[in-house]
């Protein structure tokens, strides 16, 4: 059930990100280029998509090969997006990265992948740790409240009461503890946000402060006795 839902989750946000990116314009281009460059990289991937499964099918012999090649065609298709569309490098990159899972040869790269998949999140945290400027956070204390104020009214309170209401297999409390995490999207929308002029810098600390407090108490609550979060 947590999967599924982080799926619709990741999902919305990926929408979200784009109407945002083409509403708010590309790197001082208008909504009207934006949305022209969008469609563009999207047709890329798609395009991608089709050629690369194909080609990796041809390395499947080449164990080495066929995870470098693996890896430098999403990396290659996000720095494209960001470099050339002015698509957000995350952004991109989840899009680059649906070109490699939607291939039968996707679980294949995933288990040649898996032994990085822990340092990437140990670098995914520390990069969002050097991003938060802990001065900007205690200004903006307010801000930091108020985002996990809604989250808690938001999101955690629904979830829980759709879960019990609904009667859905699972525990209602633990279900809800479970998404109550500001996820990586609302990091990438708070980027978009921010290099727009749109939310002030204060927010944009917070809600980074947001996401790795919320993603760290869930992990920990989640985990808890059936007890506790049943």
């Amino acid at each position: 059930m947590l999967l599924g839902w982080s799926v619709l989750q990741d999902i919305v946000g990926v929408t979200i990100a784009l109407i945002a990116v083409i509403a708010l314009g590309l790197e001082g281009r208008s909504g009207w280029d934006a949305l022209q460059l969008t469609l563009l990289y999207v047709l890329l991937v798609v395009v991608a998509t089709w050629i690369l499964p194909g080609f990796l099918r041809r390395l499947r012999t080449d164990h080495d090969l066929f995870l470098i090649v693996s890896v430098a065609s999403a990396l290659a298709l996000a720095g494209i997006g960001g470099l050339l569309f002015g698509i957000p490098l995350a952004l991109a990159a989840f899009l680059s990265g649906l070109a490699i899972s939607e291939s039968p040869e996707s679980s294949e790269a995933r288990e040649r992948l898996l032994p990085f998949r822990d340092v990437f999140a140990v670098m995914f945290f520390v990069a969002i740790g050097t991003l938060i400027d802990p001065a900007a956070v205690l200004r903006g204390w307010a801000w930091l409240l108020l985002v996990l104020g809604l989250l808690l009214v938001a999101k955690i309170a629904p979830i829980y009461l759709m879960t019990r209401i609904s009667r859905v297999a699972g525990r209602p409390l633990q279900v809800a503890i479970g998404l109550g995490q500001i996820g990586e999207f609302s990091f990438v929308l708070a980027t978009i946000g921010v290099t727009r002029g749109v939310i002030p810098a204060e927010l944009y600390s917070a809600i980074l402060a947001a996401v790795v407090l919320t993603i760290a108490a869930s992990t920990f609550l989640v985990r808890l006795p059936q007890r506790v979060v049943g």
